[in-house]
């Protein structure tokens, strides 16, 4: 370019700056000036509002102005901004106006901007389709067109208004809490732009307008770039579904006819999408969420409808992604549905979410995820018309849930139209049914046949003219079907099936489980081990409605046979094998029944010979069993070995043998109402059967009986046994149902003769007893064993009782019996014997606890008891308590170990007797304390009778017993049992003992007595006073020998020795006694035979022998002689008459005589100078012929015997009264009138005056009760008396 030219140019661009800045500078200036002069605009309202006026083409008024002047120009705050005139005028309110200087020199802007704040704005929808804008200035006025109102004013912006977009039809009410406007309307034309935010915080969205706001046209947009959908909750609600969060891009372009949206065009891809259900279902708003969504689509009107085609719409990402291109969706009168494709999981679960839909259909969706896969899709149809549809199923599935079930894998071809259908499966799809609440698990299977339904009345009916059904493990085939009446009732059915032979396990997983009690469910799925169905037919038919047609009001019927079945009745008791049966089921029940001339099946080892197993009714009947056997009695202990019995009793059961012929029963019945308990009932019947166990070494042979067994335990009560060739009975009890005791477990008794050294041996705590017990007696044997916590061995205890009739107990008093009486025997002993105390009692006279520990047995005697609740020592004696009878020193030999028993040790014996036995006499209400002491045992003796202390060296081979007593009041047993009997004495009922009091000890052993020495200061022996005693004795060979025996007293004395020898039968004892008394009156009033003689003095020497013990005494068995010399006496109660003295000296009284026993006589009788003779003693007879009474009156001669066993007499007396003094004679009666002395002795014996006495003889016979008196002549007399020995008998 030449330089002029540029010269020009740059001169030109300078000048031409110089011109805008000097426009700009006048500008400024003009606008300057106008800022300064802008108040007083406030001050000429009426200049502005005819401004304004002018603009708008109408009226303009306000109430107030306030200016300000801004960047882009004057800004006017106006109050009360009212427009039009009259009717015509409406009220804009509060507002801004800018003038905006700048942007109004622009072509196409606006000159002014007319600013509202806060406006309220509504998007409506009518029901015509077109949409309308309300809220704007001017919409006040009725017919006003806000456009027009606002076509003057300039560009109008809404800032911080709220927007409400109101669709009824569409189902669409929501609000916008903030929107930006800008609204310019030219003429027809209306332009806007919208911001809107669904909060604060929140992405805005944009949205465009270009409307001819005169025939409806134009076009929108909206979308956002960057969207949030979790911002836009308040969105409008599609069909009851609203959006909940989504991110990424979402546009829509829409075309306007008439108002109208005519099309709409989507492009969205987005991210985390969720949608929720508007309204609930089942309390629960549903929600679905996909991670992606892509599509395109469009939605445009037709005639008659509409129409939507989606070239791209897919859902989900990766292999889960759902692919829906190509879809196209026809609505309106003619509606049709074509795709190559359809991946129908996503479309369904965003239905369950619709609220069109029918609330039950919505919560079957939304529970039980359906999902379809379909391909060539076609459906076609008129909505008053015909329609057809066709489809392949790919791959049909629904979850199951609660009661209902659930199926996967269905395919096949579907054919139909409005008013049926036809779908072919395929039976190569892997078909799976799944009813976890029904059938529990799921059945995978492939399903071939054809399926059709058509309408049938109000309803449908679904039916099946052959389909076949194969599982794998079962098949089937079946026909019929189910029609729906259409009345929201339960369909109708009707099926028939025929089911292959199958293993019988396989029918667990059919089982109705939701229908059936739990119960039933749990034992037949334990029941049903192995074996096989065959032959199984089933029909159904009837309205389900009825179900299970309990009623007879339609038919359920299935049977089948049952082979080589393995059946578990119980889980912890074996299983029943090889059961052939055959099954029914019938409505809701079922029977299985197996009988057979052989077996039906074995149980263990025991053949089954009948089995019956059923079920009356599902709901609320009872599950029974029932079962018949036989076998061998070592068969049915295995099988109780295998059964919950043993868990409890095993120690029972693995130590008890059996064999021999059994038939068993079995019995359970399971109620299926809440709350039933299972009870099992079973029987054994025993036929001379064996049985054993080990733990007691007991056996028995010939068992016969019934014995039943149910979950509570077993029990047999009273089995006919045989024990050691003895007859007895047996009871076993085990478990709560059978035992008498609740805290028992285990209980066992026998009933049987048993030998006392046989049952020594299986207490070998009692062993000390066994030399003393012999014989057979009846017992009752019991065992129990006690409840225990887990984990801890169950006490277990031994029970034996007895009469003891047969057995014979060699213990002292008062434990000493003979084999034929009665003693209550108890025995307990804890199990193991020898693990704990043994306790026995003896009726009431003894109980005994006793304890063996380390080889040593401790023992706690209690008389007069039957019960020791104190604990035994740990080895040793201890006895306390009271008696009625006690053999003290027999004890205290036992306890020595004197017995064949080896003794115990003494710790200490305290008792009090009633009757204490001690040396052969009886001390009453007398104490004794037995204790150890240094070198020996003190024995200590308190009571009335009897005070003093022994001591028993504990080496009495070599130092004797030694004994000091203060006082010994000796009463014989016999004695004491004859006063206590004539003085009417007796003991309660109560308190007598069963053992019969004996005099004697015949079975003791004299030769066991250690040597004796003992001295006594005050000794009686009855009430006669002996003074002071001693006792000396000694073993000897095989008894035991007093060396001295001596008692001391003023005018008395004894000296004696002796000799006891041999035991039992063999036993005997000899006694030599020399007696001096001054007074033999006074010495017979001691011995309890007073009255008989007063006074005399002398000696008696007494040699004699007696077979038994010194306490054995009796007059009629003793061997010996008697030489009696006593002088100037006189025997008293002598009656008036001679004839007495006859009866007084007839040897008929010889045996009172003998004894000193002069019971008949008083203080006055016949005196006497002397009396004097020997009397021998022999075979139960004692003689004299030497026997004589010489007094004063008379002398007296007694020849003759009497018969101490038969009580006669055999006497001949011979009197020769000496007539010549007769006045010494009367001189000598003492006490009553002489004269009616002789009267009586005169009438009644010689019937003649004392005066005219002679010598006479007299024969005395027959018994002593009532003699036969004869006189006879002298020689007579003397010829009769003359036999040599003493008649026997």
């Amino acid at each position: 370019m030449p330089t002029p030219v540029r010269r020009r140019l740059r001169l030109a661009r300078r000048g031409l700056g110089y011109a805008v800045a000097v426009m700009l500078v006048l500008v400024a200036v003009l606008l300057g000036i106008a800022s300064r002069l802008l108040p007083l605009a406030e001050s000429h309202p009426e200049q502005i509002a005819a401004w304004l006026s002018e603009r708008a083409g109408r009226t303009v008024a306000f109430d107030r102005v306030e200016t300000e002047w801004t960047r882009r120009g004057p800004l006017l705050r106006l109050d009360g901004l009212r427009v039009g005139d009259g009717e015509k005028a409406f009220t804009i309110g509060d507002t801004e106006m800018l003038v905006s200087l700048y942007a109004g020199l622009l072509p196409g802007h606006s000159f002014s901007e007319l600013r509202l704040r806060g406006l309220d704005l509504t998007l409506e929808r009518l029901d015509d389709g077109r949409w309308q804008v309300r809220g704007l200035p001017g919409q006040q006025q009725k017919g006003g067109d806000p456009f027009a109102a606002l076509e003057g004013l300039g560009e109008l912006q809404v800032i911080g208004g709220k927007l409400a977009v109101v669709a009824p039809a569409l189902d669409i009410d929501t609000h916008i809490p903030r929107i930006d406007v800008r609204l310019r309307v030219d003429g027809h034309r209306v332009r806007a732009g919208v911001r809107a935010w669904p909060r604060g915080d929140a992405r805005p969205v944009d949205a465009m307008l270009d409307l001819d706001r005169k025939r409806g046209d134009g076009r929108a947009y909206a979308g956002a770039r960057d969207a949030d959908l979790a911002t836009w909750t308040a969105l409008p609600r599609l069909a009851g579904v609203s959006v909940v969060s989504g991110t990424g891009r979402a546009e829509a372009w829409a075309q306007l006819r008439g108002h109208r949206v005519a099309t709409l065009t989507v492009d969205a891809q987005l991210e985390d999408v969720a949608l929720r259900a508007a309204t609930p279902i089942a309390g629960k708003l549903g929600e679905v969420r996909f991670p992606r969504v892509q599509a395109r689509s469009r939605w445009q009107t037709v005639s008659g409808g509409w129409r939507v085609d989606a070239p791209t719409l897919r859902i989900g990402e990766g292999a889960q992604q759902q692919v829906l291109d190509g879809l196209a969706l026809a609505g309106g009168q003619r509606y049709a549905l074509r795709a190559d494709r359809i991946d129908a999981g996503p479309l369904l679960a965003v239905a369950a979410l619709s609220d069109r839909l029918p609330d039950g259909l919505r919560g079957w969706l939304q529970a039980t995820r359906p999902d379809v896969q379909l391909q060539r899709i076609e459906l076609a149809g008129h909505r008053s018309g015909a329609m057809h549809a066709s489809a392949r199923i790919d791959a049909l599935s629904f979850a199951s849930v609660g009661d209902a079930p659930g199926l996967s894998g269905l395919a096949g071809d579907i054919d139909g139209d409005a008013n049926g259908f036809s779908l072919k499966l395929d039976p190569q799809a892997a078909f799976r049914f799944d009813w976890p609440s029904g059938f529990g698990v799921p059945h995978p299977a492939r399903l071939d046949g054809t399926v059709t339904g058509w309408r049938e009345g109000a309803g449908w009916r679904i039916a099946t003219p052959s389909l076949r059904i194969d599982g794998g493990s079962f098949g089937a085939r079946a026909r019929g079907g189910l029609w729906w009446q259409g009345d929201g009732s339960r369909p109708w059915i009707d099926i028939a099936a025929e089911i292959d032979k199958t293993h019988l396990p396989v029918a667990k997983g059919f089982w109705i489980r939701h229908r059936m009690p739990p119960k039933v469910v749990e034992w037949l799925d334990r029941a049903l081990v192995d074996g096989y169905v065959q032959n199984g037919r089933a029909l159904v038919s009837g309205d389900l409605d009825d179900w299970p047609f309990r009623d007879r009001n339609g038919r359920f019927e299935a049977t089948a046979h049952i082979g080589a079945a393995t059946l578990k009745f119980q889980p912890d008791w074996p299983a029943v094998e090889g059961v052939e049966a055959d099954a029914s089921f019938i409505a809701d029940g079922f029977t299985v029944v197996g009988k057979a001339t052989g077996s039906v099946g074995r149980l263990g080892e025991v053949a089954i010979s009948e089995l019956t197993a059923g079920i009356d009714h599902y709901n609320d009947g009872t599950l029974t069993v029932q079962a018949k056997g036989a076998g061998d009695a070592a068969q049915l202990l295995t099988v109780l070995r295998q059964s919950p019995l043993q868990a409890d009793h095993a120690q029972t059961l693995d130590n008890l043998t059996a064999s021999g012929a059994a038939n068993v029963g079995f019995a359970m019945a399971l109620p299926l109402k809440r709350g039933g308990q299972l009870a099992i009932d079973g029987s054994v019947d025993l036929h001379d059967a064996k049985l054993a166990d080990a733990r007691w070494k007991l056996a028995f042979d010939q068992v016969t009986g019934h014995a039943a067994y149910s979950r509570g335990g077993f029990g047999a009560e009273h089995l006919q046994v045989r024990h050691e060739g003895q007859p007895g009975r047996l009871s076993l009890r085990a478990g709560d149902a059978y035992v008498r005791e609740s805290g028992h477990v285990f209980e066992a008794g026998l009933e049987a003769s048993i030998d006392a050294d046989g049952l020594i041996d299986r207490a070998p705590d009692l062993a000390w007893l066994k030399p003393h017990l012999d014989g057979r007696s009846p017992w009752t044997v019991g065992v129990a064993i006690a409840k225990a916590p887990p984990g801890q061995t169950a006490p277990a205890t031994l029970q034996l009782r007895s009469n003891l009739v047969g057995t014979a107990l060699d213990l002292p008093a008062p434990l000493r019996k003979p084999a034929g009486a009665s003693l209550l025997a108890t025995v307990e002993t804890p199990l193991p014997v020898g693990s704990g105390d043994v306790r026995v009692a003896l009726g009431k006279l003894m109980a005994v606890r006793a304890r063996s520990n380390a080889g040593k047995t401790g023992v706690r005697v209690q008389l007069g008891a039957d019960r020791v609740d104190d604990a035994p020592p740990l080895s040793g004696l201890i006895a306390t308590g009271r008696t009625e009878s006690l053999d003290a020193l027999e004890w205290i030999t036992l306890t020595r170990g004197g017995g064949n028993g080896g003794g115990l040790p003494l710790q200490r014996i305290d008792v009090r007797a009633d009757r204490l036995n001690l040396l052969g006499g009886v001390f009453a209400d007398s104490r004794v304390v037995v204790v150890p002491a240094n070198g020996g045992t003190a024995v200590r003796a308190e009571g009335a009778s009897l005070a003093g202390a022994l001591m028993v060296p504990d080496d009495t081979r070599n130092a004797p017993i030694a004994g000091r007593f203060q006082r010994l009041h000796w009463r014989s047993a016999t004695a004491a049992t004859t006063s206590n009997a004539a003085t009417g004495a007796s003991v309660p009922l109560s308190a007598a003992p069963s053992v019969p009091v004996t005099a004697g000890d015949d079975g003791f052993d004299p030769a066991a007595i250690p040597a004796l020495a003992f001295d006594i200061d005050e000794l009686r022996i009855g009430a006669a006073t002996l003074g002071s005693a001693r006792l000396r004795t000694r073993p000897d060979g095989n008894g035991m020998r007093i060396e001295q025996l001596q008692t001391r007293a003023p005018g008395q004395r004894i000296d004696g020795t002796g000799l006891w020898t041999g035991r039992g039968a063999g036993a005997r004892t000899r006694l030599d006694l020399a007696l001096a008394s001054e007074d033999f009156g006074a010495l017979l009033d001691g011995f309890g035979v007073g009255g008989r003689l007063a006074g005399g003095n002398g000696t008696v020497r007494f040699d004699a022998s007696w077979p038994g013990s010194p306490a054995g005494f009796s007059l009629a068995a003793l061997d010996g002689r008697m030489v009696v010399d006593a002088r100037d006496g006189r025997l008293l109660e002598v009656e008036p008459g001679a004839g007495r003295v006859l009866g007084l000296l007839s040897l008929a009284e010889l045996p009172r005589r003998l004894t000193l026993d002069f019971r008949d006589f008083f203080n006055k009788g016949f005196a006497f100078n002397r009396i004097g003779g020997n009397v021998r003693f022999a075979g139960g007879s004692a003689s004299s012929s030497d026997l004589r009474i010489d007094g004063p009156a008379a002398a007296i001669d007694i020849r003759g015997s009497a018969n101490l066993r038969a009580q006669s007499f055999d006497q001949t007396i011979e009197v020769r009264p000496k007539a010549g003094n007769l006045l010494t004679a009367v001189g000598a009666i003492a006490g009553g009138p002489v004269g009616a002395a002789i009267g009586a002795a005169a009438n009644a014996v010689l019937n003649k005056p004392m005066g005219r006495l002679a010598a006479k003889t007299y024969r005395v016979t027959g018994p002593w009760k009532e003699p036969k008196v004869e006189v006879v002549g002298r020689e007579q007399g003397r010829a009769a008396a003359r036999p040599a020995g003493p008649p026997s008998g």
